[in-house]
C-alpha cells in the first residue's frame, strides 16, 4: 500500500543475527546459577541436619535457663511475701499494709514473667508439663491463700474450701501454711528443670540455682518457726522435730554443692555467703535444736533472730542470681554458637558457588538494567509517548505539523529504547519500530482524513454555491409571483434547495471548515425555530407557539437554526404521520432550554446512553456511524456553540431533546435595537435562506386555512424586508 507524502519511508525489518549459545543471555544467567545451585545443595543436604539439630539444642537451652530464672525468682518473690504477711499479722494488720500490697504486686509481677517462661517450657517434655501443671494450679489459688494468710481466724466453712484444694496444714494458722504448697509446687519445677539434659557448662549451674532455691525455701520455713518459737518462748508440740527436719533438709541441700558444683563455684559461694549475720542465724538455729539440754537458747529476741535469718536468705538469694546471671549468659552463648555453627556452614556453601554467582550476578545486574531501562522506555511509549503522539497527529492542523510530530516522536523514542547487538537491543529496536510503524499508521490516516476533509469542503463549498445561486433565483420568482398554486410550487422546490443547502452544510461541518451562513444582528427565538421547521419536508407538523419571546445572538443563530433543524427532522422522521412535534422552551437563572417533544416509539436506555454520550464526545466519522451522520453533525454544532444537547425518554412515549442555550447567547426584547424597513419601496436584496423557510412555513399555515391568504402575504413581506436587512449571508467561494 502506497503511504501518503507525509509519511516516513518504510524500513526494512532488521535480520535476525543467529549467535552461539554461550552468547545467549538466558544460557549465559543459567549455567552459572545451575552449578551453584547443584553444589550449594549437596553441600546443604550434607550439613543441614547437624545445623538444625545444633539449633534446637540452643534454643532449648535457653528456654530452660528462662523457665528456670523465672521459677526461682517467683519463688523468692513468694518466700518474701509471706514473710511480709507474717510481719503484718504482728503489727496488728494494718500497720505498714502499704509494704504487703507493694510485694504483692511484685510478686504478680513475678508470676506474669513465670507464666511465659513456663508455657514455653511445658512444650519440652511430658515431665516438665506435669511440673508446670501442678504449679499453675496452686498459682490459680493465689488469691485464696492470700485471703487465709491474712485471716487465720476464717470460720469453718471456709478452711474447708481451702482444705479441699491444699494438701497443706492451714489449721496452725502460719502464712507459710496457706502458701506451703505453691511455694513445693514452684520448687518442684526449678528441680524439674535442673534435671532435664542438657550442655554440661549449663547442667551444672541449673542443679546449683534448683539446690540453692530448695535450701532457700527451707531456711525461709525455719525463719518462720523460729520467729513465733522465740516469741513464746518455748517450742509447741511436734515443733522441735519440724526444726530438725527443716534444718537436716538444708544442711543436705547446701552439702549437695560439693557434689555439683566447681571449686571455683564452692570458692565464691563461701565468698558470698558469709558474715555476722550468717554466722548468727546459724548459731540461733543450732542453739534452738540444743533445747533440751539449754532452755535458755530459746530467750531470744524474735526481729533478732528474723533479721539475721533474713540477711542470710538474702545472701544466698544474691548467690543465686548471679549463678543464674551465668546460666542465662552460656544458655545465649550456647545459642549463639549454634546459631554461629549454622552461619559457618551457610558460609561454606557460599564459598563454593562464590565464583560462579559472582559472575552471574555481575551479569545479571547489567542485563536487569538494561531490562529496567527498556522496560522503562516500553511503559513510556505505550503509556504516555504514543497516545499523545498519536492524539497529536490526529488534531494536526496541517501535513508539516503531522511530518514534525511524527519525526520528533520517533526521536525521543530511540534514545528512550537503544538498539543492541543481543536480544535485549533487538527487543528495543522491534519495540521502536512497532512505535514507528503505529505512529505511521497514525500519520497516514490522519494525512488521509485532510485529504478527504479538503475535499468535502471543496465539493461543499461548490455544492453551495450552486444551491445558493438555486435559492436566490426562488427567492426573486417569489417575490413577484402572486398566483398561489405557483407560489406554493415555488415553495415546494425553495424547501428542497433549502434541504440540499443543509446537507452541504453537514458536510461542512464534518470536515470541521466553517458553514457559511452569518448574520450581524440577533434574531427573535421564534424566527430562529420558524426558520429551522422551514429547512425540513414536514414543516407543517411542527407546534412551536409555545416560545418564550427572548433574542439570539447574531454568532450563533446560523449554527442554532442547523442544529434544530437536525433535531426536527429526526423527530419528525420517528413519530408517527400526522403527530405534531411540540417546540416549547424553559427559562432558568442559567440557561434557556429547548425542549423538543417527539411522539415515536421511544429509545431503549442503553441506546440512549449511547448517543448522549457521542452527543457529548463528538466521534469521527466512518462507516459504521454514517447512518447517524445527523447525530455526529449536532455533537460538533453543540461543541462549537458550547451548549449541551441531551436525549430523554419521554413520560408517555418517544423522545425529548433538550438544548441548553446560555445567557450569553440571550437578548431580551427591549436590549435589542433594529432599524426597521419598510415593506414598501424599491426592491429588497435577496433574503437570506432563513426567509425562505419562513416564508414555506406561513404559506403552508395559509394552504390549510389557519391563517387567512392576504395575512400570510404580509407576514411574508414582514419576513422578506425585515430579516434581510437585520443579516447578511455570505457566499461561500466556489
Amino acid at each position: 500500500m502506497p503511504t501518503s507524502s507525509g509519511a516516513a519511508p518504510v524500513r526494512e525489518p532488521v535480520p535476525h543475527v543467529r549467535r552461539s549459545p554461550l552468547r545467549s543471555i538466558r544460557v549465559r544467567l543459567l549455567l552459572p546459577i545451575g552449578i551453584a545451585t547443584v553444589g550449594m545443595t549437596v553441600l546443604g543436604v550434607l550439613q543441614s541436619g547437624t545445623a538444625l539439630d545444633t539449633a534446637r539444642e540452643g534454643q532449648r537451652a535457653r528456654t530452660l535457663a528462662w523457665g528456670l530464672t523465672a521459677t526461682v525468682k517467683l519463688n523468692h518473690q513468694v518466700e518474701q511475701e509471706i514473710a511480709e504477711t507474717a510481719d503484718l499479722l504482728l503489727r496488728g494488720g494494718t500497720t505498714g499494709r502499704q509494704l504487703l500490697t507493694a510485694q504483692q504486686a511484685r510478686t504478680d509481677a513475678a508470676v506474669a514473667n513465670y507464666d511465659q517462661a513456663a508455657t514455653a517450657v511445658a512444650k519440652l517434655t511430658p515431665d516438665l508439663a506435669t511440673a508446670v501443671a501442678a504449679a499453675r494450679s496452686e498459682l490459680a489459688k493465689l488469691a485464696l491463700a492470700r485471703d487465709i494468710a491474712l485471716h487465720p481466724e476464717k470460720e469453718e466453712d471456709d478452711q474447708a474450701l481451702f482444705d479441699s484444694s491444699h494438701s497443706g496444714s492451714p489449721d496452725d494458722g502460719t502464712p507459710e501454711a496457706a502458701y506451703d504448697d505453691l511455694t513445693h509446687a514452684l520448687v518442684a519445677v526449678a528441680e524439674t528443670i535442673a534435671a532435664e539434659p542438657m550442655a554440661p557448662a549449663l547442667a551444672e549451674n541449673a542443679r546449683i540455682v534448683a539446690t540453692l532455691s530448695a535450701a532457700e525455701h527451707r531456711a525461709a520455713e525455719e525463719r518462720s518457726l523460729l520467729r513465733e518459737v522465740f516469741g513464746r518462748g518455748k517450742f509447741q508440740p511436734g515443733e522441735l522435730a519440724e526444726l530438725a527436719e527443716l534444718r537436716g533438709s538444708e544442711s543436705d541441700r547446701i552439702a549437695q554443692l560439693a557434689n555439683i558444683a566447681s571449686a571455683d563455684t564452692r570458692q565464691r559461694y563461701a565468698a558470698a555467703v558469709q558474715g555476722p549475720d550468717v554466722e548468727q542465724a546459724t548459731r540461733l538455729v543450732e542453739g534452738a535444736l540444743r533445747y533440751e539440754s539449754q532452755p535458755d537458747a530459746l530467750k531470744v529476741d524474735p526481729d533478732t533472730w528474723y533479721i539475721a535469718q533474713t540477711n542470710a536468705m538474702r545472701q544466698v538469694y544474691l548467690f543465686q542470681l548471679e549463678v543464674i546471671s551465668l546460666l542465662e549468659t552460656d544458655a545465649a552463648v550456647l545459642e549463639a554458637d549454634s546459631r554461629n555453627e549454622s552461619t559457618l556452614i551457610t558460609a561454606v556453601t557460599a564459598a563454593l558457588v562464590a565464583a560462579s554467582l559472582g559472575a552471574a550476578v555481575a551479569l545479571a545486574i547489567q542485563t536487569s538494567r538494561r531490562l529496567r531501562q527498556l522496560r522503562r522506555g516500553a511503559q513510556q511509549v505505550t503509556s504516555t509517548e504514543l497516545p499523545e503522539a498519536i492524539a497529536e497527529v490526529s488534531s494536526a492542523p496541517s501535513p508539516q505539523t503531522v511530518r514534525d510530530v511524527e519525526q520528533s516522536s520517533q526521536e525521543r523514542v530511540t534514545a528512550w529504547l537503544a538498539p543492541g547487538a543481543d536480544e535485549i537491543g533487538e527487543l528495543s529496536s522491534a519495540l521502536s519500530g512497532l512505535h514507528r510503524q503505529a505512529l505511521r499508521l497514525a500519520a497516514d490516516q490522519a494525512l488521509l482524513r485532510m485529504d478527504v476533509a479538503r475535499i468535502f469542503v471543496a465539493l461543499s463549498r461548490r455544492g453551495q454555491t450552486l444551491v445558493h445561486r438555486q435559492l436566490q433565483l426562488l427567492d426573486e420568482f417569489e417575490r413577484v409571483e402572486t398566483d398561489p398554486d405557483t407560489l406554493s410550487r415555488l415553495f415546494q422546490l425553495d424547501h428542497l434547495a433549502a434541504r440540499m443547502r443543509r446537507n452541504e452544510e453537514n458536510l461542512l461541518v464534518l470536515a470541521g471548515a466553517e458553514p457559511g451562513r452569518a448574520f450581524v444582528e440577533p434574531e427573535q427565538l421564534a424566527d430562529v425555530v420558524m426558520a429551522a421547521a422551514a429547512e425540513i419536508e414536514q414543516y407543517d407538523r411542527i407546534d412551536a407557539s409555545s416560545l418564550a419571546e427572548l433574542w439570539i445572538d447574531a454568532t450563533a443563530v446560523g449554527d442554532l437554526v442547523h442544529l434544530l433543524a437536525e433535531l426536527l427532522e429526526n423527530a419528525v422522521v420517528f413519530s408517527p404521520p400526522g403527530s405534531k412535534i411540540q417546540v416549547a422552551t424553559h427559562r432558568t437563572v442559567d440557561d434557556l432550554t429547548i425542549t423538543v417533544y417527539d411522539h415515536g416509539i421511544g429509545i431503549s436506555p442503553e441506546q440512549l446512553a449511547e448517543l448522549n454520550e457521542q452527543l457529548r464526545r463528538p466521534a469521527v466519522l466512518t462507516g459504521e456511524l454514517a447512518s447517524r451522520m445527523g447525530l455526529l453533525v449536532v455533537a460538533r454544532l453543540a461543541q462549537r456553540l458550547r451548549v449541551q444537547v441531551e436525549l430523554r425518554s419521554a413520560p408517555s412515549a418517544g423522545t425529548v431533546a433538550l438544548v441548553k442555550l446560555p445567557n450569553r447567547m440571550l437578548l431580551p426584547a427591549h436590549a435589542v435595537n433594529r432599524k426597521p424597513r419598510p415593506v414598501s419601496g424599491p426592491p429588497s436584496p435577496p433574503p437570506p435562506p432563513g426567509v425562505a423557510r419562513g416564508r414555506a412555513t406561513v404559506v403552508a399555515a395559509a394552504a390549510t386555512g389557519v391563517i387567512d391568504p392576504d395575512l400570510a402575504r404580509a407576514r411574508l413581506s414582514s419576513l422578506a424586508s425585515g430579516l434581510a436587512a437585520a443579516q447578511r449571508h455570505a457566499p461561500p467561494p466556489v
